[in-house]
């Protein structure tokens, strides 16, 4: 991942968290089919690196040879909607492994490179394991970067490790040993076959000599499919301006439908404003009404000029999670999300706020890389507590954590500021939190 110059997303934040994960994953029936027969590699295929391969007392062995490719153990039979469980262990130098599922090889060919989406096996302390990688294509998706969840730890070394994968439509989720750790809902790819990652091992770093990954109690189920309870799990959802059902038992609401401009008006305005903002391609773009050169906002008078761009909700929200998508559309642009304004100090925020580090923040978005190429994406998360704490999230990391003042206001609008150039929002949600 490409570096891009610092840039800052100011936001006037007010309150905290709430957990990423929630419920263990319920069973859907008896309907199962047995994908490894306990004896042979009968309906499996080994793909890409051709590493060792063989059946011992009912156990798929797989050893990484040094210095070949990444190679897959894979079913013959694609797959699209499923529910899968079974088991494996890996030895701890092998650094990692994964389970891949709707997966493909390049041009469909059986040396071709494999792709798609992979539940992680990760040996390393790091501990994403349960994690949603994209091989070959988009690189990580679902990371587990909160350090208090239950998930984070799920894995166990030189352990047998239950993954039960749940592929219904769009919805793609994770469970190890019992606890929910993924929910992808992704339209990128709907079927494909199912496989054992046996990793490369030839980096700098890596043990020499073989390791091994093994897999047992293999099997699918493909009809009446029932996906297991909602819950409080996390839910990355790369499809624009939709919520997903897990999404709606949550309480998320759409405050941007990709399309128009319901739930949101210009400041100290009736209507939105009639300049500054554009709807383009299903994301809300900044035309920016600010000065370029100063990377400031322009002050604005009460009432403001008309068709002055900084816009607002339509309501007021008090402690909340808002989730959002936002890019850059070049270098040096500067976004600003400001939380609890009250609208009738709105003529001299800037100046009042700026001087005051506790009710304004302005942090640097691009820590360790986390932000992406521009054009790309990236997914932005604010966790607003009643108890005063807030959480900035980047990319699946969290970036900022802290406590409020107990006597700034609880309730307020989410405002838009319309200075710096070209700057598309979508996939705005949000829930209050009680």
């Amino acid at each position: 991942m490409k570096k891009i110059p610092a840039w800052f997303l100011s936001v006037t934040f007010l309150l905290p968290i709430l957990s990423n994960q929630g419920l263990v994953g319920q069973s859907s029936g008896d309907q199962w089919q047995e994908l490894f027969n306990g004896n042979d590699l009968s309906g499996w295929q080994l793909l890409n690196g051709q590493h060792d391969v063989e059946v011992r007392d009912g156990i798929i062995v797989a050893t990484s040879i040094q210095g070949l490719p990444n190679g897959f153990l894979a079913t013959e039979e694609e797959y699209g909607d499923f529910i899968l469980e079974l088991e494996v262990k890996a030895d701890p130098l092998l650094h990692n492994s994964g389970i891949q599922f709707r997966s493909r090889t390049r041009d469909n060919a059986p040396d071709g490179r494999v792709y798609g989406y992979q539940a992680e096996i990760d040996l390393t302390p790091q501990g994403w394991s349960g994690g949603i990688y994209d091989e070959a294509r988009r690189g990580w998706l679902y990371i587990l970067e909160d350090g208090r969840s239950p998930a984070k730890y799920a894995w166990k070394n030189s352990q047998w490790n239950h993954f039960r994968i749940e592929a219904i439509g769009t919805a793609n989720r994770v469970w190890l040993n019992g606890i929910p750790t993924s929910h992808l809902v992704d339209d990128e790819t709907a079927k494909g076959f199912i496989a054992l990652q046996i990793h490369a091992n030839s980096r700098p770093g890596d043990a020499p000599g073989y390791n091994r990954v093994f897999m047992r109690n293999v099997r699918i189920q493909t009809e009446n499919l029932r996906p297991s309870p909602w819950d409080d799990t996390f839910v990355l959802n790369l499809i624009p301006n939709t919520l997903s059902l897990q999404e709606e038992f949550q309480g998320f609401e759409l405050l941007f439908d990709g399309e128009t401009k319901t739930n949101w008006r210009g400041i100290l305005q009736s209507e939105m404003p009639e300049h500054g903002w554009d709807i383009r391609d299903g994301a809300l773009t900044i035309i920016s009404t600010g000065d370029p050169e100063l990377k400031q906002p322009l002050l604005h008078t009460s009432p403001p000029e008309p068709g002055g761009g900084i816009m607002m909700t339509e309501q007021e929200y008090g402690p909340f999670e808002l989730k959002f998508e936002f890019k850059q559309h070049e270098e040096g642009a500067i976004p600003g999300i400001e939380y609890f304004v009250q609208e009738s100090e709105r003529e001299n925020i800037y100046g009042r706020l700026a001087a005051n580090k506790t009710d304004r923040y302005t942090g640097q978005w691009n820590q360790g890389g986390i932000t992406r190429n521009i054009s790309d994406w990236n997914q932005g998360v604010i966790k607003v507590q009643p108890n005063g704490r807030v959480e900035y999230w980047l990319n699946g990391r969290p970036i900022l954590r802290y406590e409020r003042d107990s006597e700034a206001a609880s309730r307020g609008y989410i405002l838009l500021d319309d200075y710096g150039d070209s700057i598309s929002y979508r996939s705005i949600k949000i829930r209050e939190l009680h």
